[in-house]
């Protein structure tokens, strides 16, 4: 699958959230010894462990001080208080318009989704329902994520196969999503609630997938 890493340079990569989160369960799992899969309930809140919650925290710490040793005007900048600071959905919802031209650009460049030829309202259209879904289904539980209704996100599973996407195609469009909600949490860190953000960042990527996977059953289903 396509990957456009052209435009980031070295030392973006290395302070960029995505790459800094992934396998932060793993790590911390393996230094308490536990299932990663129970350091991730303990973030999202669905059990109670106070070893795991503090190694969390010391972990997410070290990811701050990545980030902001990354970025000179976090680390110039004034910090934010508690009462101020942002979460992720609410940055999300107030930037949805953004988000939508930068996937575009994301899209438009990627050979494999521009292979299809579509107007730029074709190719976003189902693209903002899916990401307003995902933040519905992000504040669930993960018992209550399976019953969730992800109409937007079925519906563009069949939409695109109707338009000539692949299946590597579809769930590409959903990497896209996921890349343009780091990088914007990326720029406005300095406002975020850094404590919470970890885990609004998970209870979205754990969201996100789901919308990924009923998508592609959907395309499948309607070959």
């Amino acid at each position: 699958m396509h990957r456009d890493n052209s435009s980031t340079n070295a030392n973006s990569s290395i302070h960029a959230p995505q790459t800094l989160y992934r396998g932060l369960y793993v790590r911390v799992a393996r230094k308490l010894g536990v299932d990663p899969s129970y350091v991730s309930r303990v973030a999202r809140g669905d059990r109670r462990s106070e070893q795991v919650e503090s190694a969390l925290g010391q972990a997410l710490e070290e990811i701050n001080q990545k980030l902001r040793r990354g970025s000179p005007a976090t680390a110039s900048g004034p910090a934010r208080s508690a009462s101020t600071a942002r979460r992720l959905k609410i940055l999300l919802k107030g930037n949805l318009s953004r988000i939508r031209e930068q996937w575009l650009a994301h899209s438009q460049s990627d050979p494999n989704l521009s292979r299809v030829k579509l107007a730029a309202e074709k190719r976003t259209g189902p693209i903002l329902p899916v990401i307003e879904e995902t933040l519905k289904v992000m504040i669930l539980s993960v018992k209550e994520m399976a019953t969730a209704s992800t109409k937007a996100a079925e519906q563009h599973g069949r939409l695109r196969r109707a338009q000539g996407f692949t299946a590597m195609a579809l769930v590409e469009e959903y990497n896209l999503i996921r890349r343009c909600v780091f990088g914007l949490a990326q720029e406005n860190f300095q406002q975020m609630d850094t404590h919470l953000l970890i885990q609004d960042l998970t209870q979205f990527g754990e969201a996100l997938d789901l919308q990924t996977q009923r998508a592609l059953q959907d395309y499948l289903a309607s070959a």
